[in-house]
C-alpha cells in the first residue's frame, strides 16, 4: 500500500477507484503497525480493493476531512462514499465481512 501525502492525492484516489481502502496511521504507533501488517495481508484476497496510508502527522487535515481523531482508523468506500469505518480497535472479522460485502455490489 502506497502513501499518500496530500488531501487532494487522497480525494483523487476516491474518486479514481471503485473500492477504495484508507488506513490512516500515526507514528510511533506499534498498533498502527501491526494492524497495518494484518491489513495489507487481508487486502491480498481482495486485489479490486485499493488501499492506500495516510498518516496524521503529514496529512494533518485528513482529521477535519473525514472526521478522524484516533489511530489507527480504517475506513472502506465504495463508489467515493465511506461505507465501513473502525477506530482504535480493529476487528478483522468485521473488516472483512464489509470487503466481501462491497465486493459483491463491486
Amino acid at each position: 500500500m502506497n502513501l499518500l501525502t496530500h488531501l487532494s492525492e487522497v480525494k483523487a484516489h476516491l474518486e479514481a477507484h471503485p473500492i477504495s481502502l484508507l488506513f490512516i496511521k500515526m507514528a510511533n504507533c506499534g498498533v498502527c503497525d501491526a494492524t497495518l501488517e494484518k491489513t495489507i495481508k487481508l487486502l491480498e484476497a481482495y486485489p479490486e480493493v485499493e488501499g492506500r496510508i495516510v498518516s496524521i502527522e503529514k496529512t494533518p487535515e485528513i482529521s477535519g476531512e473525514f472526521l478522524v481523531f484516533a489511530a489507527p482508523t480504517i475506513l472502506l468506500f465504495f463508489e467515493g462514499k465511506e461505507v465501513h469505518r473502525q477506530s482504535r480497535i480493529v476487528v478483522f472479522g468485521e473488516l472483512e465481512d464489509a470487503l466481501a460485502s462491497v465486493r459483491r455490489f463491486g
